[in-house]
C-alpha cells in the first residue's frame, strides 16, 4: 500500500540517496542519542510513538533496540559522549532533525528542550544557520502534515 507520506518522501528520497549502507554500531549510536534526547523533560506518550516509529520505519531488530538502551542505561553515557560517535556529516543533520521531531511530538518545545537542542547542535558541530534550516524545514513538514489532514477531513 502506497501512502501519502511514501509520496512526500519519494524525491527526498532520490536527491538525497546513498547506496552506502549504515553499519549497526552507526545504527545504535543513532537510536541511544534519540532516547536520550526523549528522557530530557520526561519521555511522553508521543515521544514514545515516535521512538516506536523510528524504530520500525528503519527496520531495526530488537537487537539493535536492546543495544542502544544499554549505551544509556549500563554504560551512563553523556548525550556529549553519544554524539561523538555520530561522526557521518549526514546523520548528524538527520539526529538534529529528528530530536527537533522528537521535541514537537507533545506539540510544544519548553525551554528546556530549546536549550537541550541547540547544545545538540553546537555537540554535532552544526552551524546556528545550518540548525536554524533544520528546525524551520521540521515546523514546515508539520504544517504541511496539518494541512493535509484538514484536507482530508474535507474531503470525506
Amino acid at each position: 500500500m502506497v501512502r501519502a507520506r511514501d509520496l512526500l518522501g519519494l524525491t527526498t528520497k532520490f536527491i538525497l540517496d546513498s547506496r552506502a549502507e549504515i553499519p549497526e554500531e552507526k545504527l545504535v549510536n543513532y537510536l541511544a542519542t534519540l532516547l536520550e534526547i526523549a528522557r530530557i523533560g520526561g519521555v511522553s506518550v508521543e515521544e514514545q510513538i515516535f521512538s516506536e516509529y523510528i524504530v520500525s520505519s528503519l527496520g531495526l531488530s530488537p537487537d539493535v533496540v536492546h543495544k542502544a538502551e544499554r549505551l544509556i542505561d549500563r554504560e551512563s553515557l553523556s548525550m556529549g559522549e553519544l554524539v561523538a560517535r555520530i561522526e557521518e556529516p549526514e546523520l548528524r543533520v538527520c539526529i538534529l532533525r529528528d530530536a527537533y521531531m522528537m521535541a514537537m511530538m507533545d506539540d510544544k518545545v519548553d525551554h528546556v528542550e530549546w536549550l537541550a537542542l541547540e547544545r545538540l547542535a553546537g555537540a554535532l558541530g552544526l552551524s546556528n544557520h545550518l540548525a536554524k534550516k533544520i528546525t524551520e524545514l521540521v515546523d514546515n513538514i508539520v504544517e504541511l502534515q496539518k494541512e493535509l489532514g484538514k484536507l482530508a477531513k474535507k474531503a470525506t
